[in-house]
């Protein structure tokens, strides 16, 4: 008898690594393709074939990777409007991990961003671009301008500075039929730990990892801010015998149950990249 029950937790076990194994699958493997000219940013899958797009099947997501001698460009498409939106309220953020570990250490956070007239010039100008004093003056008619941003962050997603590199890389977004496509651009350089702690070798593998979506601090104190003046007025009013369950704002534990809907879902993946060799 005793044979018998150890038997059976034995094929028990081996039932159960049979099943957990297919989960344990490494990251895909990503070899960036060469290209001879620059991409045009333009967010437009013309110059992208599709034989070089890589599907993530979870996420409703397809890329694709290249890079030349100084800069690495990247598409992406989602086709499910929930990721879009998340995008749209987060920006994306590419992880770098030269250690071979799904473990942020530094990234580079793509957004848009809203600049005054004259941060815009600024800007413009710090990245080369001769500005007249007529533009300047047709500028500042529009009191604020929307930006193709790109920081460079540490693992909690400071900003941080780059030692060496003026520019940190910038993007574009269109919509192709049901589809949002991003279409990245950035330095080499930028995948080397700005600490200077970790250099990425272009002969090796390392890990990249593709987050967008969840609820940023900003996001987060907005929502605070939000409760908090609905909790206000609540209070203003009087009466906890107006109380309609934990929606109501003024109920116990309303507030806490209220800002946890409002926390958005993150979503994320990691994979196996190497750049392309000089050819």
């Amino acid at each position: 008898m005793e044979d018998r029950m150890n038997m059976r937790k034995i094929g028990s076990v081996i039932m159960l690594a049979f099943l957990v194994l297919p989960l344990a699958s490494k990251d895909k493997f990503v070899q960036s393709k060469w290209t001879a000219a620059p991409i045009q940013l333009d967010a437009q899958t013309s110059e992208w074939t599709p034989e070089e797009m890589i599907a993530d099947d979870s996420l409703g997501a397809k890329y694709a990777v290249r890079n030349d001698a100084g800069y690495l460009y990247l598409l992406l498409s989602l086709d499910d409007p929930q990721y879009q939106s998340s995008v749209d309220q987060t920006g994306i953020t590419f992880w770098i991990n030269g250690e071979m570990k799904n473990k942020k250490i530094h990234g580079l956070h793509f957004y848009k961003k809203a600049v005054t007239a004259d941060q815009l010039i600024q800007k413009m100008e710090s990245e080369g671009q001769s500005v007249t004093e007529e533009q300047k003056a047709k500028l500042k008619t529009q009191p604020q301008y929307q930006i193709y941003a790109c920081d460079v962050v540490n693992k909690k997603g400071e900003a941080v500075p780059h030692p060496g590199l003026a520019g940190n890389g910038t993007f574009r977004m269109a919509q192709i039929q049901k589809s949002k496509v991003y279409e990245f651009v950035f330095p080499l350089g930028l995948l080397d730990d700005p600490e200077g702690k970790l250099k990425i070798d272009p002969a090796k593998p390392f890990k990249f990892g593709v987050e967008w979506g969840g609820t940023t601090e900003e996001m987060k104190r907005a929502l605070a801010a939000k409760l908090g003046d609905r909790g206000v007025q609540a209070s203003g009013a009087g009466a906890s015998e107006d109380y309609k369950g934990e929606n109501d704002f003024r109920a116990p534990g309303g507030e806490l149950s209220s800002m946890r809907r409002g926390l958005k879902k993150q979503y994320s993946f990691w994979v196996e990249m190497q750049v392309a060799p000089k050819q």
